[in-house]
């Protein structure tokens, strides 16, 4: 009746805190980025009218964002041994299972409830009690123009149609977990209330119907997996050419699953090095090496090097560490290579390939949600292989706590929930760079811990493996440098790659590529015209007359072809729009705006530039990279 939205919130909360839903997950789509802001902020300032903890919340987060909240409370207990006992609720964001809008998930699943529209932006305080006509076309967001003039104009009451809208919101989200759970278990025999993430899903699918051999190496020691990380590298974004006409897009059939079919490290591992000018003799090698190379000036670079936050392929001489693999295959191309020193594994195969083609067979041959679940499980499984082992801690804490964390660790996250508690995800163990930042003996700081041996009582994750991720994306690089220098080699042109797609022209394509297999490459856009500015900002005229647009952070629709060609013949920054959104705990808001933003017409810098006599930037060549010489 008093409109306070804090006791609604709480009311909702206490009624599910009864024996009946004990244990309980309720999913919550798009959780972390919105429905948490609210929640947490009224719990805890419920706690703090309260004097203790009432609610007793526990928190998990990925990416500095919360995946779930889990809330208990103490009630009486009938029971002659124990006075007091817990009732526990989850909350877990359905959006990292379904990585998808719930509006599409309704109509991909097929629910009879789709989620339906509600023009958010006409709400405010004064609108609450609105009856009237309907609100203009302008309030709705992605709204088809029939549909909306299928609504009737007058009597429209802005309650009911909310509390119809949530209601849509509600049902179409359960039928679609319900949907999803059923067909996972159905055909994996693996439960969905087991996995927080599409990733954990699927290693937990594959362990319990695929994984039979038990050879994935577990990653569990530091410096170990602080080598390995070293030589863990991503997919490769660039751009060679920024114009061309008459081009073909082709992109890959599941790239990383693809590479994850061949040879993988085992679980037998060692260490080795060289101290002779030769170096390790680098054809009986399988593992992950500190080498020194020396490129032979090829158009595209074959080797991945981090700078200033980029990944790079450059020409020079340098050090790092890569794969065995990826060293090799730089050496066929006339790099000069010298291995010093590294972690030798012994060489498995066959590991992903029951699941990787089972689930590809799949995808291939469904069709609706089906397809949309296959989908997901075959690209989203080897990322997992690829986290940090060991498992960041997330805790409320006040402000002397988080004084002292923030002294001495490395925090990930830090929010501002009140004046006296902050949610806080670091990494437990002590850094002794930021000890020292901060004028504090580590020693000192250990004995305050109470932790003689940090390593011993860090919380592991068991089932992660740098090597097996690093070894996947480095296949994945060497599949994509062979059919660029394919290209190449006979005669054609390279406009533009991202991970797993090339952008050339007609001048050369490999018939064998393409087809509906896995690993071959599937004909995306038939294009007339294209700009490429930067990674992931390009424009793409086809020649069915479409428009593609793609800018990273932006809202594509903010942009035309005359931006692009503003950027690209003009030199000149162009001005864009994106969604802006500012989350607050402490004042419980999330405001979702739109601003403005300038495109630099200039940021591209992973190639060096050529330009023209008209001072057209043509053309790009790997940059020139030396770095410091190594030292024994």
């Amino acid at each position: 009746p008093n409109l306070d939205s804090s006791e609604l919130l709480l009311k909702c909360i206490d009624d599910m805190l009864v024996n009946k839903y004990n244990n309980f997950i309720f999913y919550v789509h798009n959780l972390g980025h919105y429905d948490i802001v609210f929640m947490y902020n009224i719990l805890l300032k419920f706690n703090l009218d309260k004097g203790y903890e009432y609610y007793i919340l526990n928190t998990t987060m990925r990416d500095n964002t919360i995946i779930k909240l889990e809330i208990r409370i103490k009630v009486y207990s009938m029971s002659k041994e124990n006075k007091y006992r817990y009732i526990k609720i989850s909350f877990v964001d359905s959006l990292n299972l379904l990585n998808s809008s719930l509006d599409k998930l309704t109509r991909e699943f097929d629910i009879d409830v789709k989620k339906g529209n509600f023009p958010h932006t006409f709400v405010n305080r004064n609108t609450l009690n609105y009856v009237g006509c309907k609100p203009d076309f302008c309030y709705y967001d992605n709204f088809n123009r029939n549909e909306y003039n299928m609504i009737p104009v007058n009597n429209w009451d802005l309650k009911s149609e909310c509390l119809n809208y949530l209601r849509k919101d509600i049902i179409g989200l359960y039928e679609v977990m319900n949907e999803f759970s059923r067909l996972i278990y159905i055909y994996f025999n693996v439960q969905m209330t087991d996995a927080l993430t599409i990733t954990r899903l699927a290693l937990n699918i594959f362990k319990n119907k695929y994984y039979k051999n038990q050879c994935i190496p577990a990653i569990n020691k530091l410096y170990l997996f602080n080598f390995i990380k070293e030589g863990y590298y991503g997919g490769i974004t660039e751009i060679y050419k920024p114009y061309g006409q008459d081009l073909i897009y082709i992109d890959v059939n599941s790239l990383y699953p693809d590479a994850a079919l061949n040879p993988m490290p085992g679980t037998d591992c060692y260490f080795i090095e060289s101290f002779d000018d030769k170096g390790l003799e680098l054809d009986n090698l399988f593992g992950f090496y500190y080498a020194k190379v020396k490129s032979n000036n090829l158009y595209i670079g074959l080797l991945p090097v981090h700078k200033d936050n980029r990944l790079i392929c450059p020409n020079g001489e340098f050090y790092g560490i890569w794969s065995s693999e990826e060293l090799k295959f730089a050496k066929s191309k006339g790099y000069e290579i010298k291995v010093i020193k590294g972690y030798q594994f012994n060489k498995v195969n066959n590991i992903f390939d029951s699941y990787v083609i089972d689930l590809f067979d799949k995808k291939k041959n469904s069709s609706g949600f089906l397809k949309l679940i296959y989908k997901s499980l075959l690209n989203n499984f080897l990322g997992r292989f690829g986290m940090n082992i060991i498992k960041p801690i997330t805790q409320t804490v006040n402000k002397d706590r988080r004084d002292f964390i923030c002294s001495t660790r490395i925090v990930h996250s830090h929010t501002i929930l009140n004046e006296d508690k902050f949610l806080i995800t670091y990494s437990p163990t002590i850094s002794k760079e930021i000890c020292t930042e901060h004028g504090l003996d580590i020693i000192k700081v250990l004995e305050k811990e109470s932790k003689t041996n940090i390593e011993n009582n860090l919380e592991l994750f068991k089932d992660v493996s740098i090597a097996t991720a690093a070894f996947v994306t480095s296949y994945a690089r060497i599949f994509m440098h062979k059919i660029k220098l394919e290209i190449l080699e006979n005669g054609g042109n390279i406009y533009y790659s991202d991970t797993d797609s090339i952008v050339l022209d007609k001048t050369y394509l490999n018939n064998n590529w393409i087809g509906d297999k896995l690993g071959q490459f599937k004909l995306e856009y038939d294009i007339r015209e294209a700009y490429f500015i930067s990674n992931k900002t390009y424009c793409l005229i086809l020649n069915n007359g479409d428009t593609i647009i793609k800018t990273k952070g932006v809202i594509n629709n903010s942009l035309t072809v005359e931006h692009f060609k503003e950027m690209y013949l003009n030199n000149t920054n162009v001005t864009a729009t994106k969604f802006n959104t500012v989350t607050n705990y402490e004042k419980a808001s999330v405001l979702i705006e739109k601003k403005d933003v300038v495109l630099n017409y200039d940021s591209y810098t992973k190639r060096e530039k050529i330009y023209n006599n008209e001072g057209i930037w043509i053309d790009t060549k790997p940059l020139n990279y030396n770095n410091i010489p190594h030292t024994k």
